[in-house]
């Protein structure tokens, strides 16, 4: 099976520290994917490279067979890549599903939150 997500030889340095050196990982379509490693392994780091936080040093990203260097979470976003934090710093009182569409939610025909289709 063709991944959809593709990350290859993935590099990221900041200054004179290292935070990636030659991560690989591909992503097939339906499978659920976990990242586990000690603090400081680079796991937050490759993900912010795949939802356009920062860029990699070196590598090659690949969606849907497409090359693809993401300058920002917007571009990453227009490749239906998203990113949800660990941290409520965002807005504590909502829940996973209202943060991930916070400022872009989508509303039924009456103008109401279409929770159902959010959730899916």
């Amino acid at each position: 099976m063709k991944p959809i997500v593709r990350m290859h030889a993935i590099h990221k340095n900041f200054g004179g520290v290292q935070a990636l050196k030659n991560v690989h990982i591909d992503i097939c379509r339906g499978e659920v994917v976990a990242l586990l490693g000690h603090n400081g392994a680079g796991k937050s780091v490759l993900v912010q490279i795949l939802s356009g936080v920062f860029s990699q040093t070196s590598g090659l990203i690949e969606i849907e067979g497409h090359k693809t260097r993401f300058a920002s979470p917007r571009d990453a976003r227009a490749a239906h890549i998203e990113t949800i934090y660990q941290t409520l710093a965002l807005a504590e009182n909502l829940d996973a599903t209202a943060n991930f569409f916070l400022g872009r939610e989508i509303k039924n025909r009456f103008g109401f939150l279409d929770n159902r289709t959010m959730a899916v």
